[in-house]
């Protein structure tokens, strides 16, 4: 009995060693780092040494710098354990010297797995980890090497081309300011075309209008000579059978004749009704017909009255009975010459306006309305118009017009009479006529000078002013249809390029308001796109106006654009076409320094949100440029690091 109770005893004592030293070991192996800041950031480390009391980052608790890394959890959120596991939630920080920085999950640490290429997180010895960070930082160094390289080359490129956008900015503003002084000058110029052109298409109305008046009055006195023919045939078989009669009785007609002819005759034409006063039946309704179907006894009479005259000269030694004979023999020529004129005019003047003319040269009196017949000159009229100057009133009151007759009557030379105009007057009443209106270029630009080389400004205003001098819209003959048509086609080509100065005009005042960036480094790329093609797509990038994505003809609005974002980080497009059951489409254009403009990896990370890769070298920055330089120069100064062997 006794002895079961010893080996019993001995069993227990065995299992209690036993487990110690299985406690023992097992505390061994979780036991904590030599240093207390392993597994913690460089970043991190002030926070830890700032005082001896350090509160849980998630500010739950409060630990004692005794309990940093003790392998015994205290903060939920894993702060007071950075270099061991026991926290789950804890983080371990790999220095990783002469290669990239890792950060590992704390459950990594004393697993039996090198994770870090130092071999920091396995610092228990059970496992030996060679350090590898500095051939594995070899690749890391080069490409930090090229990227520097191109830093600096794409920065001499960037200072070019920010020199380059000052001198694009002042050109831009020079030209602006440039074309807002052309198109002042140029707008004056057209006013003054289109002024001309609406005043010869008001002269060229009336003209139209005048023509169909005259037209209309043409037809009405055909119509009324044909209505009269019947009566005026009646009053020459009338006037036949009376002289018949007076030969028959044996009185001396012709005298009687000679005596009454020309009283009667006035009180005919004074016995005509005016406008106010129509015609009584049975009388003839138009001095038209009468003109034209002439009475022969009438004819007879002016032929005895002639002779009768004639002879009275040659029996009539005395100045009185001389004068008197000369007298009458004017009469009877310029009774001819009416007789004349309106046989000739009976077509182109009205009923009344005959009637009128006729009346005036029997009684003296002038007609109230001027017709063509007072354009028959005579001689001492002729005398006058040459030595007598029109003025500028007569002229005004002039309206411009001359009825198809007056055309005809110049063309075909009947009436010679008419002295040609002086062309002094002309001249002089051109430049007066061209100073009418005057435009602020008159003060900027003077038309009398021209260079050996003349802009193609002062090639229209030399142009305009020839134009404005040739065209004279008082003068008496009709508006010559090639100066319109030249003032038209002047004044058409000047509008033209007009708007074209102003198109240019609002596209350089949108332009210059573009954020081109705080340097304006990216002047450059305004007006210019960006291609990239990835499989079945084109995408382009306009930079200041839209994104599309292409497939053979068809063509997908990505966006419009918005702005730069994040410091020049990004480009946005927003507002582009909607998704189907979607929202509008966008993307978002990173910039990264290259030598070079170039759009690669078009994305679409999320539905209708697409993103874009763009190296330019707008983006190659100097403080970047100098935080890779420090960063490389750390590395390399870093001393080879030594293999991590087994203690």
């Amino acid at each position: 009995m006794r002895v079961v109770v010893i080996s019993s005893f001995v069993s227990v004592s065995l299992q209690l060693s036993f487990l110690l030293l299985l406690a023992s070991a097992i505390r061994s192996s979780s036991s904590p780092p030599n240093d207390p800041f392993l597994g913690i950031s460089p970043q991190d480390e002030k926070y830890y040494k700032s005082s001896s009391e350090i509160k849980c980052k998630d500010g739950s608790k409060k630990f004692t710098k005794a309990q940093l890394n003790d392998d015994f959890c205290d903060c939920s959120d894993g702060t007071d354990e950075p270099g061991t596991s026991a926290c789950p939630t804890g983080k371990f920080y790999c220095r990783n010297a002469g290669h990239s920085p890792v950060i590992l999950f704390s459950s990594r640490v004393n697993d039996g797995i090198c994770d870090c290429c130092d071999g920091s997180d396995e610092y228990d010895g059970h496992v030996s980890c060679q350090n590898t960070c500095w051939e594995a930082g070899k690749a890391a160094r080069e490409n930090l090497k090229k990227k520097i390289e191109t830093y600096n080359q794409g920065l001499v490129i960037r200072r070019q081309e920010i020199e380059q956008a000052k001198v694009g900015l002042e050109k831009d503003a020079a030209e602006l300011k440039k074309l807002k002084s052309e198109q002042k000058i140029l707008k004056g110029l057209v006013d003054q075309l289109k002024d001309r052109k609406e005043q010869i298409e008001k002269v060229e109305e009336k003209e139209r209008l005048q023509k169909e008046k005259e037209e209309k009055e043409k037809k009405e006195a055909e119509l009324a000579a044909q209505q009269g023919k019947g009566d005026a045939e009646e009053k020459t078989d009338d006037s036949e059978k009376v002289e018949e009669s007076s030969h028959d009785e044996g009185t001396p007609a012709v005298s009687q004749h000679d005596e009454t002819t020309h009283h009667d005759e006035i009180g005919n034409y004074k016995d005509y009704p005016s406008d106010e006063e129509p015609a009584a039946e049975g009388e003839p309704t138009s001095i038209l017909d009468e003109a034209t179907h002439t009475n022969p006894a009438d004819e007879h009479v002016v032929e005895r009255k002639e002779e009768s005259t004639s002879s009275e000269d040659s029996s009539s030694p005395t100045d009185e009975s001389q004068n008197d004979g000369s007298a009458e023999k004017e009469e009877s020529d310029e009774v001819k010459k009416v007789e004349d004129f309106v046989t000739e005019k009976k077509e182109e003047l009205s009923k009344e306006e005959l009637g009128r003319l006729v009346a005036s040269r029997w009684t003296g009196e002038k007609s109230d309305k001027p017709t063509e017949a007072d354009d028959i000159p005579k001689a001492d009229d002729q005398e006058n118009h040459e030595h007598t100057p029109i003025t500028a009133h007569e002229a005004d009151e002039d309206d411009g017009f001359v009825s198809d007759g007056d055309e005809d009557t110049s063309d075909d030379g009947k009436y010679s009479d008419h002295e040609p105009e002086d062309d002094s007057y002309e001249e002089e009443y051109r430049h007066d006529s061209s100073s009418s209106y005057k435009s602020d270029a008159d003060d900027d630009v003077d038309f009398s000078e021209t260079t050996s080389n003349p802009t193609w400004l002062e090639k229209i205003q030399k142009t305009v002013k020839n134009i404005l001098l040739a065209v004279n819209l008082f003068q008496t003959t009709p508006v010559d249809k090639s100066e319109a048509d030249r003032v038209r086609k002047e004044y058409d080509e000047s509008s033209s390029k007009l708007n074209k100065i102003q198109s240019r005009i609002s596209s350089l005042e949108k332009k210059l308001k573009q954020d081109f960036g705080p340097e304006k480094e990216f002047y450059s790329f305004h007006g210019r796109c960006f291609e990239s093609k990835q499989g079945k797509y084109t995408y382009k990038v306009c930079a200041y106006k839209e994104a599309t994505q292409e497939e053979g003809y068809s063509k997908t609005r990505l966006g419009e654009w918005d702005k730069f974002e994040n410091s020049y980080q990004f480009m946005s497009y927003t507002n582009g076409e909607k998704c189907w059951n979607g929202p509008d489409r966008s993307l978002k254009v990173k910039l990264r320094c290259g030598l070079k403009n170039e759009l690669m990896d078009v994305d679409e990370p999320s539905r209708c949100e697409y993103a874009a890769i763009l190296s330019t070298p707008a983006r190659c920055l100097e403080d970047k440029l100098k935080e890779l330089q420090q960063k490389l120069e750390k590395l390399m100064n870093q001393d080879k690091p030594q293999n991590h062997d087994e203690l």
